[in-house]
């Protein structure tokens, strides 16, 4: 069990970071790590907020995902959209950089076979998101920004089938437990952040 935060650990962070430092290199031109978090939180959620009222267009499969990434991060990082070059772990070891693809391939083929999760009710639809969030964090495409392009692919996903999905009341300790606890394939506590998340439109 999960009880506190943890940090990420990364391979080769010299593609990313500038030398010496934590700090990803930014089109910002920001080097100090506070500063650059702060600044890339404001960006992200002014366009977060725009994305209410004009979510993106598109079949709901990777490409869509690449799509959420690149328009969160864009003018922030170059590699805005990009699946990460590197290994990363947070408490357990994310996918392999080299499997990204091909595990992203099998689940967005999953989700299309299910019909996009259309004309579920309630009770199913929340297992199915905890399933889809708890297995799209599990492969954790980018270097950066996993948790917001997850969260808005769940949401614009609930939002096709008919309910909303609001995770303003959920703490980053309950998400980092429940992904935790996907990871290793149970899902009931991803179920619970859903079924306290989710309304009917």
């Amino acid at each position: 069990m999960v009880s506190t935060p943890l940090s990420y650990e990364y391979e080769r962070d010299d593609y990313y970071c500038y030398p010496d430092s934590p700090v990803l290199r930014n089109e910002l031109g920001i080097k100090d790590e506070k500063e650059l978090a702060e600044a890339e939180r404001e960006i992200t959620s002014l366009r977060i907020a725009k994305l209410d009222s004009e979510p993106l267009e598109g079949e709901l499969n990777f490409d869509y995902v690449k799509h959420i990434h690149k328009y969160l991060f864009e003018g922030i990082y170059e590699w805005a959209g990009e699946t990460r070059r590197t290994d990363i772990s947070k408490g357990n070891i994310f996918c392999q950089h080299e499997l990204i693809e091909v595990n992203a391939e099998v689940l967005f083929n999953q989700l299309k076979s299910e019909g996009f999760l259309a004309d579920l009710g309630e009770d199913d639809i929340i297992v199915r998101l905890a399933y889809y969030l708890g297995d799209l964090n599990t492969i954790h495409p980018f270097r950066e920004g996993n948790g917001r392009v997850q969260r808005i692919f769940i949401r614009e996903l609930a939002s096709r089938t008919g309910y909303l999905v609001n995770f303003d009341g959920i703490t980053p300790k309950e998400m980092i437990k429940a992904s935790d606890a996907a990871f290793h394939h149970d899902y009931e506590p991803m179920e619970v952040i859903i079924a306290k998340s989710i309304m009917k439109k």
